[in-house]
């Protein structure tokens, strides 16, 4: 036993001496970092230390790659690799090493295909450590030196699977980056790797040493991976639909759940909005006036249809205009629809002519002139609307009104379901204005009814007083008869009290009287005089002063006493009122004869505080329809610094109206024309032919006629409502009105009604001549128009038709 111990002092004696030498031997050699022997050199980087002898030592960080001719075995210090190379496949050196050995090398520095290693003449372990763990790196940075002969982790999506005589590989790539071979070498203790588990677009993940092989010059590039089967991991499998598929068909998805949500939503709100609108449509029908209407709609509508102001306009026939309805007590606005002003009221008239709705998204833009400056001064608004929606209320093809929506604080254009949606609203508030002057019409035939019930009420206590005042008046005149003496006076006073007092009851009786019997002949004079005489007693309370010009002439028209009696009365009582608080009371009452027609003018003092519109309207309504019933007009003027006039147009009787032709056609002194032995006469002109118009013109000044030139069929029709004309020149392409509709709505207010053709047309004439209408040719003839002015001039001489000039 004593002797085996002296053996093994002895061994490790001689272990201990022989790792000296070999230490000793190592040192005398160049010890290099391997920062330093990874040095290269340009221009083809080839190892800097190519060919010298040197050690160098490190930490082993994975097993030994096998090749068929040398084997691999890669160390690193925590910064740096280095591969340690051993040639021939019968040296089994660096089998001996595992990841974690700390080792010493010493040999010629040599490449293998551009990369540096240490071919070893010897390699010691000097200790034991912790295996290196591997660096996790992206694709785009394994391309380069710094990781050479490292233990690194890389991830990515397979492309390429293949196999060799020195092993197989598969080829990667990341987003963006190059394709990165893994090289799984095949050596006596290594399997052939399987990768028939792999395919094209599978995730992996790979740890294992970088390398690279790069046969020629510069040996920058042709880097890869050294790694062993197990090293692979398969992270995910590539789907059989490519991933861009299947993101587009969600994506798809997506959009058309986006769109079926944005849809349904729309929808959803289109639902409401239609109920809304047709609540609203069911409120306005019950309405009672317009002002209620507008108040409602101005209340719901912004919230309806994103707006922030309505504004509703009915148009007005007797005064041709669009009158604004006004909730609050502002002045009324009222456009002509013959001259419209500038602004958004232009669209207004133009949206009624056009009977058609008008959108504007940007008024800048709009081709009425209506800018925004524009609109501001019209409107009374800072800046006016930005957007406008004009939509005509439509009732049984007639338009009614116009509606207007203004949007001031930004453009926008109205969609199809909100142009439609106004529409419908449009023609509610329409159809609501008809039911409210059906119920006024109601309304005043009840009270029409109510009338006539107080009036036979009336009828039967005049009846029974009528006999106690013819007793009263036959007894003071028979007293008188009979005794004189200081009685007198008194008798002649009961007697007159008693005939005023029947007086007094026949007119009652008249007024109040059923009006079922057939048209008479009525003197106006007379009745208007008598009128005169019934209110002078309360006139002259009142101080008013009344100027009496109806003519004395006994002019008569056709219709009922009581009815007319009515109508006079009515209006004279209202400027009556009217005048309650004027500083100057004064009405004048005249009469006149014009183109056949009677007009009757009833004025009163322009200091006069205005009365009330709605008290003056209802006595339009009840005049108007008497007065339409007899065939004439009645109508208030109120004009800045004129005195305000009721003006009455009736037609005269048969009677009235031949002696008015038997004045005009007297035979004229020397020089001088029918029309002027009488009156100058006027003629209106509706032509937009300049030429034809100018030759007209200077036609009919030849003749002594006044003339008035319009362009426009529209205000040829205003213009013969104001004022009277003997004669009307119309062009069949006069703009506005039709021709047809023209003449038959003149044809009660001018003496004679001339439509100017393009040429003669045979057939016009026959059907349109006739009862004041002419037919002339154009380019007008002297002899043409003097034939038809001798036929207006003399409406009882025969009619010679003219062809071609020819008579």
């Amino acid at each position: 036993m004593a002797r085996r111990a002296d053996e093994s002092c002895v061994n490790r004696v001689i272990l201990v001496l022989a790792a000296w030498l070999a230490c000793g031997a190592v040192s005398a050699q160049n010890a290099v970092t391997l920062g330093d022997l990874n040095q290269r050199k340009a221009p083809d980087y080839a190892a800097a230390l190519l060919g010298q002898k040197l050690t160098v030592s490190g930490t082993v960080n994975a097993r030994p790659y096998h090749f068929p001719n040398y084997t691999i075995l890669t160390i690193d210090d925590g910064v740096n690799g280095a591969s340690l190379e051993v040639r021939g496949a019968d040296d089994t050196r660096l089998d001996a090493f595992r990841p974690g050995d700390q080792v010493s090398a010493s040999g010629a520095v040599s490449a293998i295909a551009g990369m540096n290693t240490v071919v070893v003449d010897r390699v010691s372990l000097v200790g034991r450590k912790q295996p290196p763990a591997a660096v996790t790196v992206s694709l785009a940075e394994v391309w380069g030196f710094r990781y050479l002969s490292r233990l690194v982790r890389i991830r990515g999506q397979v492309q390429a699977v293949a196999d060799t005589i020195s092993g197989a590989y598969l080829d990667i790539k990341q987003d963006g980056s190059r394709p990165f071979r893994i090289f799984l070498p095949r050596g006596s203790d290594q399997p052939s790797a399987n990768l028939a588990m792999f395919s094209m677009g599978d995730q992996i993940e790979v740890a294992g040493s970088l390398f690279q092989y790069k046969l020629k010059p510069p040996y920058n590039d042709g880097f890869e991976m050294l790694a062993v089967p197990a090293a692979v991991t398969l992270l995910s499998r590539h789907s059989l639909v490519p991933l861009w598929i299947v993101g587009t068909a969600l994506a798809i998805i997506l959009v058309a759940a986006l769109v079926f949500w944005r849809r349904e939503h729309r929808m959803s709100l289109g639902r409401e909005r239609l109920r809304k609108t047709y609540q609203l449509g069911e409120e306005i029908l019950s309405a009672s006036s317009a002002e209620a209407i507008l108040q409602r709609i101005e209340e719901a509508l912004p919230g309806i249809l994103d707006v922030t102001r309505v504004r509703l306009y009915t148009h007005n026939r007797s005064a041709k205009t669009l009158d604004g309805v006004r909730v609050d007590t502002g002045e009324p606005v009222s456009i002509s629809l013959t001259t419209p002003p500038a602004g958004p009221q232009a669209g207004a008239v133009a949206c009624f002519h056009y009977r058609t709705l008008l959108v504007i998204p940007d008024i800048d833009r709009s081709p009425f002139p209506m800018a925004r400056q524009s609109a501001s001064s019209s409107q009374g608004v800072p800046g006016g609307p930005k957007s406008l929606l004009l939509v005509p209320m439509m009732s049984q093809g007639e338009v009614i009104g116009v509606l207007e929506l203004d949007q001031d604080d930004r453009t926008r254009d109205f969609s199809a379901d909100e142009q439609a949606l106004a529409q419908h609203l449009a023609n509610q508030i329409a159809v609501a204005l008809r039911l409210m002057d059906q119920r006024t019409v109601q309304e005043q035939l009840f009270r029409t009814e109510k009338m006539a019930a107080v009036g036979r009420l009336i009828s039967g206590v005049v009846n029974e007083l009528q006999t106690p005042l013819s007793s009263i008046s036959d007894l003071a005149r028979r007293a008188l008869e009979r005794y004189h003496g200081p009685a007198d006076r008194e008798l002649s006073a009961i007697a007159g009290e008693a005939q005023r007092a029947a007086s007094i009851m026949a007119r009652l009786v008249s007024f109040a009287g059923a009006e079922q019997v057939e048209a008479r002949p009525v003197a106006v004079g007379d009745l208007l005089r008598g009128l005169i005489e019934f209110r002078e007693g309360d006139w002259k309370a009142s101080g008013i002063k009344v100027r009496d010009l109806t003519s004395r002439e006994a002019l008569t028209v056709l219709g009922s006493q009581g009815q007319l009696e009515q109508v006079f009365l009515n209006l004279l009582v209202h400027a009556e009122q009217t005048l309650a608080g004027a500083p100057q009371k004064n009405i004048t009452i005249r009469t006149s004869v014009l183109a056949k027609r009677l007009l009757v003018e009833i004025s009163f003092t322009a200091q006069a505080q205005a009365g009330n519109p709605e008290v003056t309207a209802a006595i339009l309504g009840v005049t108007r329809s008497v007065i339409a019933g007899h065939g004439g007009e009645v109508r208030l003027i109120e004009k800045p610094g004129a005195e305000p006039r009721f003006e009455v147009e009736l037609p005269l009787s048969q009677k009235e109206r031949q002696a008015a032709h038997m004045a005009a056609s007297r035979v004229p002194a020397a020089g001088e024309s029918a029309m002027e032995s009488s009156r100058r006469a006027t003629a209106l002109v509706i032509e937009t032919d300049e030429t034809a118009q100018r030759q007209l013109l200077a036609l009919l000044a030849a003749r002594g006629y006044r003339v008035v030139p319009v362009n426009n069929s529209d205000s040829g029709l205003e213009l013969a409502s104001r004022m009277k004309f003997d004669a009307a020149f119309c062009s069949v392409h006069a703009p506005g009105l039709n021709w047809v509709e023209l003449s038959e709505r003149m044809h009660t207010r001018v003496a004679a009604f001339i439509l100017m053709s393009d040429g003669y047309d045979a057939e016009l004439s026959a059907d349109f001549e006739g009862d004041g209408r002419f037919v002339l040719p154009k380019p007008i003839q002297e002899p043409e128009l003097a034939r038809v002015l001798r036929q207006v001039e003399h409406p009882m001489a025969k009619v010679i038709p003219i062809k071609n000039g020819v008579a």
